[in-house]
């Protein structure tokens, strides 16, 4: 039960109404735990003693306002389309307590609607009323037809959105591991999303390919399998073109804002930051709402993405000041978000000069989770725990760091695949060296070369920058 994590996720107008219902229904204790998790932030230990009640009777009483809290965003969830929703629930009364003529009438008024909301998956429970209503007449057969059609249609949509979370999921994957066999398990998905989309004339399944061969074009370019594909400027201005084209579509107010990502994250590729800026304000805005859409993109990588941004920007050590995410934490079930979202964290620590909370960060990451199948990220989780150590002086920990990489490096066996890899090991090997002759120089020198070559699929912590302050601290 994540009771204190629900709490700190309430609007301020959701947690204001709830207050004033518990108050209104004298829920004191209730009243009481919900503004001491959500204002004061105690712990457990101590509010045991303030609501004076032994641990069982705590733990009801957070299983009930769990219970409470859960009823009340039920109730307060606000939908247009609830209305319809209550006519589609009620087509059975209209099959077997009203008048067929009336049935009939109030039916096709309820497509019209449908349809004009774009609701196809409710059009089934209209078109196979009119089917039985229908079955002593000629028209049978007509919406029989609409019927199987709008079947099919759901079918095809269905799998195309199971298509795109998957795709995600497994870019995610990619991402962290580098892996070949992950990298060919991608292209099946974008040619099965290629398949779907054949078998209907659809905006829907447009706008799933579009997001899905946009994200395989940033992500993991391969001309080989992109050569029928359109531009990524292209995709993007049919994306927003067809969600500007159905403003009742009810799930395309949030596809919009993947687009919105996929277009900072092409912009910021390009290096263009103006037109990148346009689009990283209009995700900041949403908060952490963006990484709620990650069963369907790629949206963690936007955290990579914006420690680069901000770099570039020469505000990096304003990320710790970001408030976007302070409520926010991922599943550690979800292992690809999990991981950078905590190295975000760190790296937020690094550049406000808090390398002893980075390291506690990234201590507690690999603590928690296994590498075992994402080889690249361990050894970018570990080498950069390893320069964070330098720096804190702790020389001991960062060898047996960097020992660890190397043996993982050579268990590889491709060390030209990991050169970028090897050359920042390299150069941390020189900031624990005992040899002090010109240390500073070669460690600028080898920051140079590591620099000038980090790019491509293999590019090794590109979101962390060395200055001139933390390339002397190696050095002593």
């Amino acid at each position: 039960m994540r009771l204190h994590k629900i709490i700190l996720q309430l609007s301020s107008s959701d947690f204001t109404n709830l207050s004033i219902q518990l108050k209104e229904n004298k829920a004191d204790k209730f009243l009481l735990l919900l503004n001491h998790y959500r204002i004061e932030k105690t712990p457990d230990e101590e509010l045991l003693a303030i609501l004076d009640v032994k641990q069982a009777a705590y733990y009801t009483l957070k299983s009930r306002l769990f219970d409470k809290i859960q009823e009340f965003l039920f109730k307060n969830t606000t939908d247009t389309r609830i209305e319809l929703l209550q006519n589609v629930a009620n087509i059975e009364h209209l099959i077997y307590e009203t008048q067929r003529e009336t049935a009939i009438s109030i039916l096709k008024k309820l497509e019209s609607e449908l349809l004009e909301h774009d609701m196809p998956n409710e059009l089934i429970s209209v078109y196979k009323a009119l089917k039985k209503l229908h079955i002593h007449s000629g028209k049978y057969y007509e919406y029989l037809q609409l019927y199987n059609k709008h079947v099919a249609y759901n079918l095809a949509q269905d799998k195309a959105e199971e298509i795109l979370s998957l795709f995600s999921k497994t870019l995610g994957e990619y991402y962290l591991s580098r892996n070949v066999e992950t990298f060919n398990l991608l292209t099946l998905y974008k040619k099965e999303m290629a398949n779907v989309c054949r078998l209907h004339k659809s905006h829907h399944l447009q706008l799933n390919k579009n997001i899905l061969f946009t994200h395989f074009a940033l992500f993991c370019p391969d001309e080989n399998e992109m050569k029928e594909d359109s531009s990524i400027e292209e995709m993007l201005a049919e994306s927003i073109s067809i969600i500007d084209s159905h403003p009742f579509d009810r799930t395309y107010k949030y596809l919009r804002q993947i687009v919105n990502f996929l277009y900072f994250e092409y912009y910021h590729q390009l290096k263009l930051n103006k037109n990148a800026a346009k689009y990283f304000e209009n995700i900041s805005a949403s908060g952490s709402d963006l990484l709620l859409y990650n069963h369907c993109s790629f949206v963690y990588h936007f955290l990579i993405s914006k420690i680069e941004y901000f770099k570039i920007e020469k505000k990096e050590n304003q990320l710790i000041k970001e408030e976007d995410f302070a409520n926010h934490s991922p599943n550690i079930e979800d292992f690809n978000s999990f991981v950078i979202f905590n190295y975000y964290k760190a790296a937020a620590e690094y550049y406000a000069g808090n390398h002893l909370v980075a390291i506690r960060i990234l201590n507690k990451l690999i603590n928690e989770i296994s590498f075992k199948n994402s080889p690249f990220a361990e050894m970018e989780i570990k080498s950069f725990l390893a320069l964070l150590s330098i720096i804190a002086d702790r020389l001991d920990q960062a060898e047996i760091i960097i020992r660890s990489v190397s043996r993982k490096i050579a268990d590889e066996n491709n060390e030209i695949t990991y050169s970028i890899p090897l050359s920042f090991l390299k150069l941390l090997k020189t900031a624990i060296s005992t040899k002090s002759a010109n240390k500073l120089e070669k460690i600028k020198e080898q920051y140079q070369l590591f620099e000038s070559t980090n790019n491509g699929q293999f590019a090794f912590l590109r979101s962390i920058k060395m200055d001139e302050k933390t390339l002397h601290l190696l050095a002593k």
